[in-house]
C-alpha cells in the first residue's frame, strides 16, 4: 500500500510539470512562427521547456529510461502544439488539396509534423541533461554551445531554424546573419532563456539564498556576456545597413534591370476537395499570361536602355514548355516581339529504362527569343514533389501515393544554375521550397548570381501564414548571401527584397491579381558567411570543443 501511495505522488508530481510546461512551451513556439507578428516571443519561447526538463530531471527517482520516456513525451507534445499553431498551413493543405478530412489533417500535422519538431527538441535539450548528472550554472553555455554547434547540421524536412525565425524583420539584429547565418542568431534567442534559466535557478535556491557569491557572479558575467553580444550585433548591423545604402546611391548604368512581376492567382479550384476554399476563381491559361505581360509592359517607359525582365510565378504556365511545341513558339516569339527576357517554371522529364524521371524546371527565355538556359528544382517539398525513405519504405509511398491526392514525385536536381542577361546582369532561379535550403540559395551566389529570383506558387495553403514563412525565410537568404531577391507568387505575397532584407517595393496581398514593376539596381556585394559558412559550422562545433574540454578538466562532467 505504501509502494502504491508513493508511486501516485511520484506520477502527480512528474505529470503536473509535464503538461503546462509542454503546452505553455509549445504555444510560445507556435506563435514564434511568421505571420502572427509575434515571432519576438521566441526570446522567451524555450524557457518552459527548459524548466520543464530541468524540473524532471531533479526527480531522483526516475529512472534512465523512463526520464528518457519522459523527456520525449514533454518534447513531442511540445512539437504537436507548436507544430498546429505554427504550422496551420500545412493542415490547411493536406485538408483541401489532400482531400483529407479536417480531423485527420491535424492529427497528421500535430502528430506527424509534430513528431519531428519534437525529436528536434528532445536532441537539442533533452539529450544534454541525459547525459549530465549533476547541474550547474556551469553546464549552460555548454549546452547553449551544443544547440548552436548542432543546428546547421541537423537534418529536417523543411529547414528552417529558431534563430531566424525569431530575429526576420529586426532591422539592425538581423544583418549579423551575414556572419554567423541565421542559426547563428541561437545565440540571442537560446540565449536568453538559459539566462532566466540561470537567474530561476538562483532565486529557487532558498538554502543559499544569502550566501550565494558564485551563482550571482556567474549571472552577472553572463548577463554582461549577453548584453556586449547585442551591443556588437546591432552596432555590426547599423553600420551594415548604412554602408549597403551608400553603395546602392553610387550609379552605373550596365548593373540595373526592370523587372516585372507578374501575380496572377491562378485558380486550383480543380485540384481542391472543396472549390470554395481555393479563394480563387480565375482560369490558368497561356493567352491571360500574355494578356497580363503586355498590359504591364506598357507601363515601361519606352526610353529604357536597361534589360526588361518579365517573371511569370510557379504552375502558372500550363503546359510542358519543352514537350509541346506551339506553347513554347509563343513564347519565344513574344519574348522578341518585345524585347524582353521572360523566366517561368515548367515540367519536363526524360524516358529512362525504369520509366520518366521528371523535374521541375525554371527556364529563361532571352530578349532574342532563344532559351538561354534552364534549372531543375533541387529542394522537393516532402509528401508533395517527393515521398521521403521512398525507397526504404515501398510499400508505405504506395498507399501515400493511392490514398492522397496531388502528390507528386520528381527527381532533384544537382546544378546551381546562373542565368546571364548581360555582363554584369546574373541571376537565378530557385523554385519555391528551394529557398529553404540554405545550400542552394549560397551555391547560386556563390557561382555568380546577384539577383535571386524565387518562383513559387503557396495557392495550396489557402489563407495562412505560409507566404509570411515563405518572405521570412528569403529575407535570411537575402542577408546571408548580400543579394537581392524577388518573391514572386501566384496568389501572393510577392515582394522585392533587397540585400539588407528589407522591401523595395510594396507586397501584393494574398488572392490579389497585379504585378510589381521597379528597376533594381545589382550589385556585387561581400558576405563572410556566403564565402566561408563551413568554417563558422566548424567554429560553432569547436566551440562547444572547448567547453567540454574545460569542463572535463574541472571534473564536471558526468559528475554525481
Amino acid at each position: 500500500m505504501t509502494i502504491d501511495n508513493n508511486f501516485q505522488i511520484s506520477s502527480t508530481k512528474i505529470i503536473t510539470p509535464f503538461w503546462i510546461g509542454s503546452i505553455v512551451s509549445g504555444i510560445l513556439l507556435g506563435l514564434n512562427a511568421p505571420g502572427f507578428g509575434t515571432h519576438w516571443i521566441g526570446l522567451v519561447s524555450f524557457f518552459p521547456l527548459l524548466f520543464t526538463l530541468e524540473q524532471l530531471h531533479k526527480k531522483t527517482y526516475i529512472t534512465f529510461w523512463k526520464r528518457c520516456i519522459v523527456f520525449s513525451g514533454v518534447c513531442w507534445l511540445t512539437g504537436g502544439i507548436a507544430s498546429l499553431i505554427g504550422g496551420y498551413w500545412i493542415t490547411n493543405s493536406i485538408h483541401v488539396f489532400g482531400h483529407i478530412p479536417f480531423i485527420f489533417s491535424l492529427l497528421i500535422t500535430g502528430a506527424g509534423y509534430g513528431l519531428e519538431v519534437g525529436l528536434q527538441l528532445f536532441v537539442y535539450f533533452a539529450i544534454p541533461l541525459l547525459c549530465i548528472k549533476k547541474l550547474g550554472n556551469w553546464e549552460l553555455p555548454l549546452r547553449l554551445a551544443y544547440v548552436i554547434a548542432i543546428d546547421p547540421w541537423y537534418p529536417r524536412l523543411i529547414h528552417w531554424n529558431y534563430g531566424g525565425l525569431t530575429f526576420s524583420q529586426f532591422p539592425f539584429l538581423e544583418q549579423v546573419a551575414d556572419i554567423i547565418g541565421s542559426s547563428g542568431l541561437l545565440f540571442y534567442s537560446l540565449g536568453l532563456s538559459y539566462l532566466l534559466i540561470a537567474w530561476w535557478r538562483l532565486k529557487s535556491d532558498v538554502k543559499n539564498l544569502n550566501d550565494n557569491e558564485v551563482g550571482y557572479k556567474f549571472l552577472k558575467r553572463a548577463i554582461a556576456a549577453y548584453s556586449l553580444l547585442w551591443a556588437v550585433g546591432l552596432s555590426y548591423g547599423a553600420w551594415r545597413i548604412q554602408d549597403i545604402n551608400e553603395n546602392d546611391n553610387l550609379q552605373n548604368s550596365d548593373s540595373f534591370i526592370n523587372v516585372i512581376a507578374i501575380q496572377p492567382n491562378f485558380s486550383l479550384q480543380d485540384l481542391a476537395s472543396n472549390p470554395e476554399l481555393a479563394h480563387s476563381k480565375r482560369q490558368g491559361n497561356l493567352e491571360s499570361l500574355l494578356e497580363d505581360s503586355k498590359k504591364y509592359l506598357s507601363k515601361l517607359s519606352k526610353q529604357t536602355d536597361e534589360p526588361t525582365l518579365i517573371v511569370w510565378p510557379e504552375s502558372v504556365f500550363p503546359h510542358p514548355f519543352f514537350k509541346v511545341k506551339g506553347a513554347r513558339q509563343k513564347v519565344m516569339r513574344f519574348a522578341e516581339e518585345n524585347n524582353t527576357s521572360v523566366l517561368f517554371t515548367t515540367v519536363d522529364w526524360k524516358n529512362t529504362m525504369t520509366g520518366r524521371k521528371f523535374h521541375g524546371v525554371s527556364v529563361l527565355v532571352g530578349s532574342n527569343g532563344e532559351v538561354l538556359g534552364r534549372y531543375n528544382k533541387i529542394f522537393l517539398i516532402p509528401f508533395g514533389e517527393m515521398i521521403p525513405f521512398s525507397n526504404i519504405f515501398p510499400e508505405t509511398a504506395s498507399w501515400l501515393r493511392n490514398n492522397i491526392a496531388n502528390m507528386s514525385e520528381f527527381d532533384p536536381g544537382q546544378d546551381y544554375k546562373v542565368f546571364s542577361l548581360s555582363e554584369k546582369v546574373r541571376l537565378s532561379a530557385p523554385i519555391c521550397f528551394d529557398v529553404f535550403s540554405q545550400e542552394v540559395v549560397r551555391g547560386m551566389s556563390l557561382n555568380g548570381a546577384n539577383l535571386v529570383v524565387n518562383l513559387s506558387n503557396l495557392a495550396w495553403f489557402g489563407r495562412t501564414t505560409a507566404s509570411d514563412n515563405m518572405v521570412a525565410v528569403l529575407r535570411w537568404r537575402a542577408i546571408e548571401n548580400r543579394v537581392p531577391v524577388i518573391f514572386a507568387s501566384n496568389n501572393g505575397e510577392s515582394v522585392f527584397i533587397g540585400a539588407d532584407g528589407k522591401n523595395l517595393s510594396r507586397q501584393l496581398g494574398l488572392f490579389e491579381e497585379g504585378a510589381l514593376i521597379a528597376k533594381l539596381q545589382l550589385q556585387s556585394r561581400f558576405s563572410f558567411y556566403r564565402q566561408y559558412e563551413e568554417w563558422i559550422r566548424v567554429g560553432f562545433v569547436f566551440i562547444f570543443i572547448v567547453l567540454i574540454f574545460l569542463a572535463h578538466v574541472r571534473g564536471k562532467i558526468f559528475q554525481k
